[in-house]
């Protein structure tokens, strides 16, 4: 063999040496026992309501004058997610706002355009509700919206 092959061979000993005693690590992963680890934080669901909203229809094809001439039927059920620590500020203020809350979660969802209200997951109105909702439930205790049971149809 020349000098020139032993010195190629000679490099990758050395590199074929060096990483397998660099790559042995005597520390595991850290994210290797994630799955095992208890959550952070338990959320349970404070129920809203269930609605039965009428929504009418607007068309604006016509520019001069809106015409609404069909209803819409929204059906579903809310609930908040909430941490257990902060269920019961939830239920206080539910017990004091509830009336307000139902009508401002009506007022959204007729407010709420057609696309709006037939996306897969509702991350428009669920945004929308987010933000009429914490003014009455607290931004920290809400966590997360939820919305279920929904059935909906033209009238």
């Amino acid at each position: 063999m020349s000098s020139r092959n032993w010195r190629v061979v000679l490099l990758c000993a050395v590199g074929v040496l060096g990483c397998a005693v660099g790559c042995k690590s005597k520390s595991s992963f850290q994210l290797d026992g994630i799955d095992v680890l208890p959550p952070v934080e338990e959320l349970k669901e404070f129920p809203l309501g269930k609605y039965q909203i009428p929504i009418p229809i607007v068309d604006d094809r016509n520019q001069t004058k809106l015409t609404r001439h069909n209803r819409f039927q929204f059906d579903f059920t809310l609930y908040a997610l909430v941490s257990s620590k902060e269920k019961s500020q939830i239920e206080e203020a539910w017990g004091r706002y509830e009336g307000q809350i139902r009508d401002q979660v009506m007022n959204v969802c007729r407010s709420a355009t057609l696309d709006e209200l037939q996306e897969p997951e509702f991350a428009t109105l669920k945004a929308r509700l987010t933000d009429v909702l914490a003014a009455k439930l607290g931004e920290k205790p809400l966590r997360q919206l939820v919305i279920n049971e929904v059935v909906s149809q033209q009238l």
